[in-house]
């Protein structure tokens, strides 16, 4: 199974929070790169992804790398998305 299928499967098994696993599968999905607010709706196809994003960002998982404009990159030093990377191979 390809990692975009298993975390489609976790929008089915968490329908209320598609918006958020979509986000979260977006940085998941590329580790190492930056993303603003606008390529994360355009990416992620959600709308409206700043509630997402400041939550994400003040659980830590991910990092706010530059304020203008303000991009986002997943907080790899993180042990949740380290935990949360693991799990994906895993699926």
């Amino acid at each position: 199974m390809e990692p975009a299928d298993r975390l489609k499967v976790l929008e089915e098994v968490f329908p209320e929070s598609r918006k958020s696993i979509r986000v979260l599968s977006l940085f998941l999905s590329n580790p190492h790169e930056s993303f603003t607010k606008y390529m994360v709706e355009k990416l992620a196809a959600v709308n409206k992804a700043g509630d997402v994003l400041e939550r994400l960002t003040s659980l830590g998982i991910l990092c706010l790398v530059d304020e203008n404009p303000r991009a986002y990159r997943l907080n790899t030093d993180n042990v949740l998305v380290r935990k949360l990377l693991r799990l994906l191979e895993q699926l």
